[in-house]
């Protein structure tokens, strides 16, 4: 049986601070080149660069890839495809039809998918009415975040756009469970695994979409690359580890983060910040201290 994830540590912190770094930051490069690329083009060279980043290390660390008759290949596709393959397109879908805060908003929802989720299928991650709390007032503190206006546009002509959005972001608590039940693997080889998986799934439109492709700057490439790398490759390792040592439960926190990263980061390139954004990080932050606190 699958023991019950140890309380995190410090180090856990720090590795979910600089994962709420890397994943706040994307938002500013998808939107720089996905003016270049279109969705299924970024997304498969993503995938891609980061896959042979990944594999190179693993490779330089003295680690070897599982042979493919090895289980665990299963796992890595099923990672793949909840992790990345599938909810990177469904948003793309779904942001067709609905605004970045909205899409925001929803997938927000990730905690709770993960916490109901966790509260079945992992030992030592049930859900009482502290945890509950905490991410019931961490989501408050996302839509404070994105603006109430957002939510107006809730239900409607975009109904399945906005599911398909709720959808991803049960992906991702997907994701994070198998991350947390995957046999013993090391983070560089299981984060590999799922990238390379990812890339083969996201094979088919995406390079045809390349095929179509031309007038892509070598600034749009440079992001990409950046996107690639940091956080996707960097990240997939340290979303591997924090799962698999500090439990599922404690990864979704950065999805209540990660909008504050993206807020900040649009401060950094010139944009303005409204005294929201400030009520919403104590509102985040205290929701974070509930459902993490001793009990």
């Amino acid at each position: 049986m699958t023991q019950s994830p140890p309380r995190p540590t410090l180090e856990h912190w720090i590795l979910l601070g600089i994962l709420t770094v890397l994943w706040g930051s994307a938002f500013a490069f998808i939107k720089y080149s996905v003016d270049y690329l279109p969705p299924a083009a970024l997304i498969f060279v993503r995938l891609s660069i980061a896959a042979l980043v990944l594999l190179a290390w693993a490779v330089f660390r003295g680690r070897r890839m599982p042979a493919l008759t090895d289980k665990r290949w299963l796992w890595f596709t099923g990672l793949g495809f909840f992790g990345n393959t599938l909810p990177f397109f469904l948003i793309a879908w779904g942001q067709q039809s609905i605004d970045s805060a909205l899409a925001g908003i929803l997938i927000a929802t990730m905690p709770l998918a993960t916490l109901g989720l966790a509260h079945v299928f992992v030992p030592g991650e049930r859900m009482d009415l502290s945890k509950l709390g905490g991410f019931l007032i961490g989501f408050a503190g996302v839509i404070i975040l994105m603006g109430p206006a957002a939510l107006a546009d809730l239900g409607g002509e975009s109904f399945l756009a906005q599911i398909a959005v709720v959808f991803a972001a049960v992906c991702y608590g997907i994701n994070a469970i198998m991350a947390r039940l995957i046999p013993e693997t090391p983070p560089s080889v299981s984060g590999a695994g799922m990238l390379i998986t990812a890339a083969i799934l996201a094979l088919p439109f995406g390079l045809w979409e390349l095929t179509q492709t031309e007038g892509v700057t070598l600034g749009a490439w440079a992001a990409v690359i950046w996107l690639a790398v940091a956080p996707t490759a960097i990240a997939s390792v340290m979303l591997m580890h924090i799962a698999r040592t500090a439990g599922p439960g404690f990864l979704a926190i950065v999805n209540y983060l990660t909008p504050v990263a993206a807020v900040i980061t649009g401060v950094i390139i010139g944009e303005t910040i409204g005294w929201n954004a400030l009520l919403a990080l104590a509102v985040i932050l205290a929701g974070v201290w509930l459902s993490r606190r001793k009990r």
